[in-house]
């Protein structure tokens, strides 16, 4: 579902998930994001559009474990101004 956000003369159109928008002077720390988006089709945009005959197959479960994520990554929380 598209959303549309407009800050003065800013205009952000259909933020997708896990996203920010950041006005101004800061520090932002710590952001992660992990994952795992499988489309058979795509999406279809426009006016009119017809898509016959389609057969989309994501043959993704060979694994024991679906979308294990190890992410031990170190993020320091130092910013300007001395903030520790």
């Amino acid at each position: 579902m598209p959303s549309v956000i407009n800050l003065g003369i800013m205009n952000i159109n259909s933020l997708q998930p896990s996203s920010a928008v950041f006005v101004g002077e800061g520090v932002v720390n710590g952001m992660d994001a992990n994952r795992k988006y499988n489309l058979g089709m795509g999406g279809v945009y426009g006016v009119n559009n017809i898509t016959t005959g389609n057969l989309n197959n994501i043959a993704d479960s060979f694994e024991m474990l679906d979308g294990v994520i190890f992410d031990q990554d170190l993020k320091p929380n130092i910013g300007g101004g001395g903030n520790i």
